[in-house]
């Protein structure tokens, strides 16, 4: 009789704690007696006709009859009614796009939190869910469940976004600026075959950002005025040896690389409100500038930031031109392969505790041997060039002061060796000419070391060899180009 007793209490607790459960659960969710997926209930309920009848439009609706979870926000007739006015329901791409933007992958309550939730619509779009809104639109009703999801009702819709990119095209095709951004889609025709080009560094610079959807960006779209006084600045940066029109290699001639470098310093990490810009901001290039916020013309949300139409930017040109780093732990070649055994990438500690990494050539006794290096995306002009290599620590073989050599490709001269190659006129640290800058290395000296001056007369790649003295070693961090700026 007691064990029945104890088994009875056992089974009275566990079904309070079912009931428990099942309320906070309806609390959370809704009621859970709905067995109907969201295709049945929103079809049986008049008041989602409008909607129900262009999801059945779209395609869409098979996936709310399937077993998957979704979650639908379901705009009323009556916003459906106002909503016709933005929008031709007539054509089939835009039925598809806003049906889809109102349904989501998986299962998202309401949040009421300040941290925001980016849920993936059938768009590949992302919605914003944050205090309690969806991209800002506040629910009438809410985490209601259905069998395969939940649905939330909005007594206006949401409004599909077009992405940075492609609001650019829309809304600002006349400016100068959205005009140089659209001539990276070239079209060529090879007899009666069209064939359409994009250049994939502009891709992977700029573009990608445009269009991406799971970060936000904020870009500036400036006066033509503005536009073009940038371009003209930085022109002279960007000079290379090809010409213009040049169909094999539209993107190796100047106007590419200027256009380029003009257009990606007027894109921010971020979707920048307006009062965080008068303090300054910077571009994803590092490059800082300054915004006036009376020259602010107008903000535009798009799907992953904003777009702001201004008057113009500020830009020094010393932050444009950047200087360029060349890691040791980074070499091209050698002048022979056959060392590797000689050839140590190491991981140390200089004498202040930091750590860095560096390369070191050691006892491969090979007369004048040498890593080859290449100095990427060099600007026309001159450079002073630094170089930072340490030894002497413990554990490290080499412990004598030695010298190596620095030297530059000189694409004039013609050479059977591959070392005569590398004979570009430039200044030591002396200030006199030379053909190589001589590169001390101290015992335990962890600053930079001045190593002279070369110049860039065309933009491009900088190719350079680090060269050792007789059958001496080779060490090196680092060598930093910092261009001087008349």
């Amino acid at each position: 009789m007691k064990d029945t007793l104890k088994y009875m209490g056992v089974v009275v607790v566990f079904l309070l704690s079912l009931a428990s459960c099942t309320k906070k659960w309806e609390d959370h969710f809704g009621s859970t007696s709905a067995q109907k997926t969201l295709y049945e209930l929103i079809s049986e309920n008049s008041d989602f006709s409008t909607f129900t009848d262009l999801l059945n439009k779209s395609g869409y609706a098979e996936s709310l009859k399937a077993s998957k979870n979704y979650t639908l926000i379901i705009p009323t007739n009556e916003a459906m009614a106002a909503a016709k006015a933005d929008y031709d329901f007539t054509d089939t791409a835009v039925v598809k796009s806003f049906v889809g933007y109102h349904i989501i992958n998986s299962i998202y309550n309401v949040n009421t939190g300040v941290d925001t939730v980016k849920a993936l619509n059938m768009r590949n779009k992302y919605v914003e869910f944050t205090h309690g809104e969806f991209d800002g639109v506040v629910p009438t009703q809410s985490n209601l469940i259905a069998s395969n999801g939940i649905y939330h009702v909005v007594g206006q819709p949401l409004k599909p976004l077009q992405n940075i990119f492609n609001l650019l095209k829309s809304k600002f095709f006349s400016t100068k600026q959205v005009e140089a951004i659209a001539s990276f889609d070239t079209v060529h025709l090879d007899g009666e075959t069209m064939t359409y080009h994009t250049s994939p560094i502009w891709i992977s610079e700029v573009r990608r950002n445009m269009t991406t959807e799971s970060r936000k960006y904020t870009y500036f779209v400036v006066d033509d005025e503005s536009y073009e006084a940038e371009y003209a600045k930085l022109k002279p940066y960007y000079t290379t040896a090809y010409e213009e029109g040049n169909t094999t290699r539209p993107d190796s001639t100047t106007t590419f690389f200027t256009k380029k470098a003009v257009l990606r310093d007027f894109m921010v990490e971020g979707d920048l409100s307006p009062e965080t810009l008068a303090a300054g901001v910077v571009s994803i290039t590092g490059t800082a500038f300054q915004l006036d916020p009376a020259d602010i013309i107008s903000r535009t949300k798009t799907s992953n930031g904003a777009v702001y139409r201004v008057k113009h930017l500020t830009y020094k040109l010393s932050d444009q031109i950047k200087q360029i780093k060349v890691l040791g732990i980074d070499p091209r070649g050698y002048k022979q392969n056959d060392k590797r055994g000689n050839i140590f990438f190491r991981d140390k500690r200089d004498m202040n505790g930091a750590l860095y990494q560096d390369i070191e050539i050691y006892d491969h006794k090979v007369t004048s041997f040498y890593a080859k290096y290449r100095a990427l995306s060099m600007t026309v002009g001159k450079y002073k060039v630094y170089g930072r290599a340490i030894m002497g620590l413990a554990g490290d073989p080499q412990t004598a002061v030695f010298t190596q050599y620095v030297h530059f490709f000189d694409p004039s001269i013609v050479a059977v060796n591959e070392p005569d190659l590398y004979k570009r006129p430039v200044f030591n640290y002396l200030g006199n000419a030379d053909t190589r800058m001589a590169f001390e290395v101290q015992p335990l000296n962890p600053n930079e070391v001045y190593l002279g001056e070369v110049t860039q007369d065309v933009y491009g790649n900088m190719q350079l060899l680090v060269m050792c003295n007789g059958t001496g070693p080779i060490i090196l961090e680092y060598l930093r180009f910092v261009p001087i700026i008349q």
